[in-house]
């Protein structure tokens, strides 16, 4: 009986100290994001090229535009890391490009094999729910509307809005397969503390800023 007392507390105790330096950790990790995002701004290297007219219209994201990010000619390196905010959900972490164990132990990671952020198809980050911060413990709580914000470090701000929740097997990589649409998929297993499924956040750009967004580009979507 003493013994199981024993080791409850110990565990416990191990639970609340990992908590803490697992937070203390993603912290420093936010900080040292916001610190480099202001040194480059303060260069002035993330305002040069751009600068738009306030009375810009209204972005269609389903049209091209002379301008437009050259994804030819971009890396993983233009957009990670990156911050990954979710108002809904009070998820604010900086997401990393690669899904190895170890990527994953600091954040959230882009799947490398599927499109960056912005482009045509379906750029997919995955992370933990249960575990090294359980940064993905809520996304089932996302429903149709709610948006998801992924910030460069050079400014540029995407954002998404959730379009459906799916539940997938493992095996099932066909999700990740793109379409005309620019999409973003968040994956994490499911249930929680299981890895027998996979849970599937859809959301679809509606916005890039300092372009003003237009939701005209997602079908059905109302204020």
């Amino acid at each position: 009986m003493y013994v199981f007392m024993a080791a409850c507390i110990i565990f416990l105790v191990y639970l609340i100290v990992a908590t803490y330096l697992v937070e203390k950790d993603r912290q420093a990790r936010m900080a040292l994001w916001e610190s480099q995002k202001q040194a480059l701004s303060d260069e002035g290297a993330a305002d040069s090229d751009k600068m738009v007219d306030k009375d810009y219209p209204p972005y269609d994201i389903t049209a091209d535009r002379e301008g437009a990010m050259d994804y030819d000619r971009l890396t993983a390196e233009d957009f990670f890391p990156l911050k990954l905010s979710i108002p809904k959900i009070d998820l604010e972490w900086i997401s990393y490009e690669g899904t190895d164990t170890q990527t994953l132990k600091q954040g959230p990671g882009h799947i490398e094999e599927t499109p960056l952020p912005g482009d045509v198809g379906r750029c997919t980050i995955s992370g933990h729910r249960t575990t090294y911060g359980s940064p993905f413990s809520r996304i089932d709580e996302l429903v149709y509307g709610d948006l998801i914000y992924l910030e460069t470090i050079s400014g540029e701000i995407f954002t998404y809005v959730v379009t459906g929740q799916n539940i997938v097997n493992p095996e099932d990589v066909y999700v990740l397969e793109g379409s005309y649409k620019k999409e973003l998929l968040l994956t994490a297993c499911h249930p929680k503390y299981s890895a027998a499924k996979r849970l599937i956040i859809i959301a679809e750009l509606v916005n890039l800023y300092p372009l003003e967004w237009d939701f005209t580009g997602v079908s059905g979507y109302e204020d």
